[in-house]
């Protein structure tokens, strides 16, 4: 082929695009086009991708996800994590003390790996109490409207302090952020919106179901009634006892020794006798007696002085009747004012100037009262500016409903002199679990008994919890996406 014959045709194939040149870059050109088309669709894909992460990762799913209905009315996955958050730190409020010994549940690992009980996991248990509580919420929420109950202004007010202690506690507890102090806490989709709303149902609830418990009334026969035939749970049983480990001990002989004997002379045969086994005085409501030997201490033939051996598989025990309570006396209220004694070098023991100090300051006090209106009120408001005793110093000092052996010594015998009467005041020293100065103003004694203070409560719990448990039986409850709840614990 000549020259010229061959740049025609490479012309030729130019233009034709089929000459190497032309078909390489054709070739490189298609790849590129291909390569541009993959790029693109991977584009789109890691798109996507990253949307659902983003998605997932954020609080949309949970606030628009619904988890559980309740009687038609449907609650988001947030709004179960905040109830599954709660029930979860009230657990850990009430029991982290065991938690930190490695009792109940690892907290360094997923409560989904770790059992509850053989069919169910920690996390299944925190899921289930925070359904129950939601179920009970709304019921109590939904009687209340019916109702046209609201909250009191008290309650109100407990409220708006409990919302705004979360508002501005967090940066105290360490947080960086309030958003960081609900995330890391109640989870997935819970903001202060949502804590503000659920409280809120809580506190309606709480408030109804106390409303509801003291709704409830019953006669004077009918406590007496209830508790007679109940006598065995809420009696007050006293008794001695002493319990060999050893084997050494003829618990058979010491009892028929002893039976008969009064407790001060059991101690005394039991000091002479057996110096190793020095009887103990217990003193329990008939449902907290000890299972081997309950029976026997609450038949009704027992009188004091009556004595038995009780053996088990590794011990023996002597046990001596004292006394039965029937609680048939009548509650008291009182309100006081405590200075307790300092304890300057932390050693545990105030000294006679510190208890002086106490003493001198509780005069002083009660020297103002005298000298003003010597009044009720004006007693607790002294109580609510210089007493020392946290369970009362907001309340003015006030105790209600007190039981005989509730408080110390020399306040439960003053309490329960026959001779009190109401306004009654007097300064009073104590020193044991603690060492401190008393002053003490008698409000007066209950219209109830104890026994029937015992019943009232107890048939008022029984109607709530009857009228409750029904609600719940005629509850529909429906679970959904449960997976979306409860990570993070």
């Amino acid at each position: 082929m000549s020259a010229s014959k061959d740049k025609i045709i490479r012309k030729q194939q130019i233009e034709a695009g089929t000459d190497k040149r032309s078909i390489a870059a054709a070739e490189e050109a298609k790849k590129r086009r291909k390569s541009n088309i993959t790029y693109t669709v991977v584009a789109v894909v890691l798109v996507v991708l990253f949307a659902f992460i983003f998605i997932y990762n954020s609080a949309f799913p949970s606030r628009h996800t619904t988890a559980v209905t309740i009687d038609g009315e449907k609650y988001t996955a947030a709004q179960l994590n905040y109830y599954y958050s709660n029930s979860y730190i009230s657990f850990y409020n009430n029991y982290g003390s065991y938690i930190s010994y490695g009792m109940f549940f690892d907290t360094t690992q997923s409560l989904a790996d770790q059992m509850y009980t053989e069919d169910m996991t920690w996390r299944d248990y925190f899921l289930q109490s925070a359904v129950d509580n939601m179920t009970e919420i709304q019921i109590l929420n939904k009687a209340a409207e019916a109702e046209g109950f609201t909250l009191s202004a008290e309650d109100q007010a407990s409220y708006e302090e409990a919302i705004a202690s979360i508002e501005t506690s967090w940066s105290d507890l360490g947080y960086s952020s309030l958003e960081q102090y609900i995330n890391l806490n109640y989870g997935k989709g819970v903001d202060m919106d949502l804590i503000r709303q659920e409280l809120y149902r809580t506190y309606v609830a709480s408030a109804y179901a106390q409303h509801m418990f003291e709704g409830y009334e019953y006669t004077t026969e009918e406590l007496d009634a209830y508790y007679a035939e109940n006598a065995d749970q809420y009696d007050i049983v006293s008794y001695a006892y002493v319990t060999d480990y050893s084997g050494t001990l003829d618990a058979d002989a010491v009892a028929a020794a002893v039976s008969g004997m009064t407790e001060a002379e059991f101690t005394a045969y039991m000091e002479e006798n057996w110096p190793d086994y020095a009887p103990t005085t217990l003193s329990y409501a008939g449902s907290s007696l000890p299972e081997s030997f309950s029976a026997w201490l609450l038949d009704a033939a027992r009188v004091p002085g009556d004595a038995a051996a009780f053996s088990e598989d590794d011990s023996a025990s002597v046990v001596m009747f004292v006394s039965r309570d029937n609680n048939d006396y009548n509650t008291v209220s009182f309100r006081h004012i405590l200075l307790q004694a300092e304890d300057a070098d932390g050693d545990g023991v105030s000294t006679a100037e510190e208890i002086a100090a106490a003493a001198d300051e509780a005069q002083s006090i009660y020297d103002e009262w005298l000298a003003g209106a010597a009044t009720e009120d004006s007693f607790a408001e002294l109580a609510n500016t210089y007493s020392t005793d946290g369970g009362s110093n907001t309340t003015g000092g006030l105790y209600e409903t007190v039981t005989k052996g509730e408080m110390v010594e020399p306040i439960d015998q003053w309490l329960f002199d026959e001779a009190r009467q109401p306004g009654d005041t007097e300064v009073l020293s104590y020193e044991g679990s603690y060492t401190g100065t008393h002053v003490v103003y008698f409000v007066g004694t209950d219209d109830m008994t104890y026994a029937q203070y015992i019943a009232d409560n107890t048939m008022r719990n029984d109607s709530y919890s009857a009228w409750m448990e029904a609600q719940e039986a005629a509850a529909s409850v429906t679970t959904s996406h449960l997976g979306m709840c409860g990570k993070n614990h």
